[in-house]
């Protein structure tokens, strides 16, 4: 899209593409880029919450009750299907299906930007390629595999609104839109936003029959996702014979399960002791993800009713906890991720406008942003440090096992330093599976092991079941005393080693916790250890 003498293979190419082959591509791009970190780490899983995905996998259970109906299995319901017929490792299937996601994913942008924005083959390429390589986008696919999901089939969902009218995009949106409620709540919450505001737009210029098509089009799949979030609203997805610890703090606000008081929360991923730490967590992962593309954004802002609605969402969301931050939207960081995806059809128009003009840069087109200025140089820039910081993200594996490049210490509770690890190192994987061998042929019907979430899922997956598993996040002392008042003895709990003095093999301190010194080491594998509660 841009002139450059070097480029001129790359414009006959994009010149000569059909549009069936271009959407062919940029799936085919897609899955090869998420595939490289797959590859990078095999044997081992990449992802915090992958090792879930598989144990559920091996479970074989889809609903565990008739009320996770209206749950987003979806996801887990394809594994599980899928499985059963290929009968492969949890972990090496998961390696195939979230490349193949992430490449719907790609492939969607591409569709978006011809069906819905009416973009040419040359530019709705150039979006699906820019989105591929963004640090978002990577990170969505590193463990979220149901947003990554529902995403999809939103992106391929959006381009119906507008021809609801006719039977076929009729049937396909309801189906869609059905589906897309049983993949991923807060996908399905910017889908019926969307849809709410196209209902208002066409009802006021006097297209009833056009509105009320969509409107019954999207019923279904309303009821369900009003059904999952007020009657039947999901809780922490825990194995039934682990006990929670309940050491920490996550409270709703309004008796609202998707609404949360920031302020004092301590859960798994969030804690904001104080108003500045929100704040600085807030503007610092956004920083990390669109602050060095951000006017390429501005200056290709433009209005579309779609994208309207969908940028005002998300950009709530993300935010709306600095204005009420005792109750807001849960799950702030979750919002922001999927901002790259309007902000992708905003880049791109930027970069557009900049191909159909002569001069050295643009500006906006839309009165409050004409302040914006965006010269040629700076968007191969932005292009440039895209593809650099992209391909680091998902090739470069952590220093030592502890530092990546995009370690920084306010965003690494929601944005990983590197791809290439789970919740654990990649070289703690076997050990750990060692570990739990030997507290299989150890542990007594009387015992217990204490779970940090790091371990949860891989001890739900090599873990007999006959052992009691107590769960916890930040408090060693909270656990082992839950443990010690059900009668547990002995007590044990799986950790990294504290004796290590070389540079190389010292304790990683990933999560910031220290084993109470009432723990003995009874066994090691490499790092990771094996500790008994000792009353001595």
């Amino acid at each position: 899209m841009l002139k450059s003498p070097n480029l001129n293979w790359l414009k006959r190419f994009m010149v000569n593409l059909s549009d069936s082959r271009a959407f062919v591509f940029s799936f085919v791009l897609g899955f090869t880029i998420r595939l490289i970190p797959e590859l990078l780490s095999y044997p081992n899983p990449i992802g915090f919450d992958t090792v879930m995905y598989a144990a559920k996998v091996k479970s074989g259970v889809i609903w565990s009750s008739w009320t996770a109906i209206f749950s987003v299995w979806l996801f887990d319901g394809l594994l599980i299907s899928v499985n059963k017929i290929v009968q492969v490792d949890p972990f090496n299937l998961l390696k195939v299906v979230v490349p193949l996601l992430y490449a719907l994913n790609v492939s969607g942008i591409y569709h978006f930007s011809r069906k819905a924005l009416n973009w040419s083959v040359k530019t709705s390429l150039t979006a699906a390629f820019f989105f591929a390589f963004q640090l978002a986008s990577l990170r969505m696919s590193w463990d979220l595999d149901k947003n990554l999901l529902g995403s999809a089939i939103l992106l391929f969902t959006l381009p119906l609104i507008k021809g609801v009218e006719t039977k076929k995009n009729f049937v396909m949106s309801l189906t869609l839109s059905l589906l897309l409620v049983l993949s991923h709540i807060l996908v399905a919450v910017v889908l019926f936003t969307i849809v709410l505001a196209t209902f208002i737009g066409d009802w006021l210029k006097c297209e009833r029959l056009k509105s009320l098509k969509l409107l019954v089009a999207a019923l279904p799949g309303l009821a369900v996702l009003l059904i999952s979030l007020f009657v039947f609203p999901s809780s922490l997805s825990m194995p039934r014979h682990f006990v929670d610890s309940k050491d920490t703090v996550h409270q709703s606000s309004g008796g609202l399960s998707f609404m949360v008081n920031y302020i004092g929360v301590a859960d798994p991923v969030q804690s904001y002791p104080t108003y500045p730490d929100l704040v600085l967590h807030i503007f610092s992962l956004f920083s990390l993800l669109y602050l060095w593309w951000l006017p390429l954004v501005l200056v290709g802002f433009f209005r579309d009713r779609i994208l309207d609605s969908w940028t005002l969402l998300l950009l709530f969301g993300s935010f709306n906890a600095l204005i009420t931050p005792f109750c807001a939207l849960d799950l702030w960081n979750r919002w922001m991720f999927m901002l790259v995806y309007p902000f992708t059809f905003y880049a791109i128009q930027g970069v557009e406008k900049l191909s159909r003009f002569r001069g050295e840069s643009i500006v906006s087109g839309f009165k409050l942003l004409n302040w914006m200025k965006v010269s040629r140089k700076t968007v191969w820039l932005i292009f440039s440090l895209t593809v650099v910081f992209g391909s680091v993200f998902f090739t470069m594996p952590p220093f030592f096992d502890r530092f990546g490049l995009f370690l920084v210490p306010t965003t690494s509770p929601y944005f990983p330093s590197t791809m290439l690890y789970n919740s654990i190192p990649l070289r703690d994987v076997r050990p750990a599976m060692k570990v739990f061998e030997w507290l299989n042929l150890n542990m007594n019907d009387s015992s217990s092991l204490l779970v940090h979430r790091a371990f949860m899922w891989w001890a739900d997956l090599y873990l007999d079941k006959k052992h009691p598993i107590v769960y916890f996040v930040r408090d060693f002392e909270k656990a082992s005393g839950t443990a010690l008042e059900r009668g547990f003895d002995p007590i044990y709990v799986i950790w990294w080693n504290e004796n290590y003095v070389t540079w190389q093999n010292q304790s990683i301190d990933w999560y910031g916790l220290t084993v109470p010194k009432y723990f003995k080491y009874v066994f090691s594998s490499d790092r990771i250890s094996v500790l008994q509660y000792s009353r001595d």
